[in-house]
C-alpha cells in the first residue's frame, strides 16, 4: 500500500468479547497520534466504538442507520468531526435498518459507495463490526481493503476463524476480489500457557499474518471506554497504550512493505459536532 493512499480496514471476528472496538478506537487514535487523517465507523447497532469515542447515542441526530437507509443522505450529516479522527456513529436504529437491508436490492454494496466517495478525504478508514456475520459484516468486506482480525488468547480464541475466511473468500469471488488480511492480533494475551498455546496455533495456521506486538491484559484498557476516551487519553503511560502503539506501527510497516511487493516494475511485457476528547 502506498501510505499517500487511502486504506480501509475491517476490524472483525464473528466471536464477541475479542477487542474488535478496543482494537478499533485506539488503532485509530493512534494512527490520528502519528500524523494520518482517520475516520471511524461503527457498524455495531450496540454503537460501543461511538461511545468509546465519547460520544452518546441519545444525542445523535444522524448516524449509520440513515447513511445505509437512505442513498440521498449526505455523507458528511453522518460525520462526526474530532481532531483528525472523525466518527460515523451507531445507534440501535441499526439493527433494525439490518434487517431491512436483506429485502433491498444491491443493500450491502451502499457503504462501499459511500467510501468511494470519501476516501479522498481519510487516509485510514476503520471499520467496527459487531459479532456473527450478516448484512452488515458483507457490507464492510464489500467497501475494505483489508481486514483486521482480533484475537483473544483463549480456548475459543480461534472459534469463527475459518468461518471468517470462507466469507472473505465469497466476498472476493463476487465484488471485491482485492480483499485481503492484513493481519491477526492477539488481545487479552497473559503470561499463562494458554496464551502461548493460542499464539503458536495461530502462527501454526496463518504464519506471518500473525501480527508480533501483542495486547496484554489490561485494568486501563477495560476502563477507558466508560470515560468515552482511548488508552492514549485515559492512561497515555500504559502498557495498553504501548501495545497499541507498537501494533499500530507494525501494522503501518506492514503496509508499506505490502506496496513494495507489489509496486510496478520495468517488464518486457507490458459536520460539525465534535467527537469528545478526540
Amino acid at each position: 500500500m502506498d501510505l499517500s493512499q487511502s486504506h480501509v480496514i475491517a476490524v472483525t471476528n464473528q466471536k464477541g468479547g475479542v477487542g474488535k472496538t478496543t482494537s478499533t478506537i485506539n488503532i485509530a487514535q493512534a494512527l490520528s497520534a502519528l500524523g494520518h487523517s482517520v475516520l471511524v465507523i461503527d457498524l455495531d447497532p450496540q454503537g460501543n466504538a461511538t461511545q468509546g469515542l465519547g460520544l452518546r447515542l441519545d444525542q445523535l441526530t444522524v448516524s449509520a442507520a440513515e447513511l445505509f437507509r437512505d442513498p440521498k443522505v449526505a455523507d458528511e450529516a453522518g460525520i462526526y468531526a474530532g481532531n483528525g479522527l472523525d466518527l460515523i456513529p451507531a445507534t440501535p436504529l441499526l439493527a433494525n435498518v439490518e434487517r431491512e437491508m436483506i429485502a433491498i436490492t444491491n443493500s450491502e454494496l451502499r457503504l462501499a459507495t459511500r467510501l468511494r466517495r470519501l476516501r479522498a478525504k481519510y487516509q485510514f478508514i476503520l471499520i467496527d463490526n459487531a459479532p456473527g456475520f450478516g448484512p452488515l459484516m458483507n457490507s464492510a468486506l464489500n467497501a475494505s481493503d483489508s481486514v483486521l482480525v482480533p484475537v483473544d488468547s483463549s480456548y475459543f480464541g480461534l472459534a469463527g476463524i475459518q468461518k471468517l475466511m470462507s466469507e472473505m473468500e465469497i466476498i472476493r469471488e463476487g465484488y471485491n476480489p482485492c480483499l485481503s488480511v492484513l493481519g491477526f492480533l492477539l488481545t487479552l494475551f497473559d503470561t499463562t500457557r494458554m496464551s502461548d498455546e493460542i499464539r503458536d496455533e495461530l502462527k501454526s495456521a496463518f504464519g506471518d499474518l500473525v501480527l508480533k506486538n501483542v495486547i496484554r491484559r489490561s485494568v486501563k484498557l477495560r476502563e477507558a471506554p466508560a470515560f468515552g476516551r482511548t488508552i492514549f487519553q485515559h492512561a497515555p503511560g500504559s502498557t495498553g497504550a504501548c501495545d497499541y502503539l507498537q501494533a499500530t506501527q507494525e501494522i503501518l510497516a506492514r503496509l508499506a512493505s505490502r506496496s513494495e511487493a507489489t509496486a510496478p516494475r520495468l517488464s518486457l511485457v507490458s459536520s460539525t459536532q465534535g467527537v469528545a476528547n478526540v
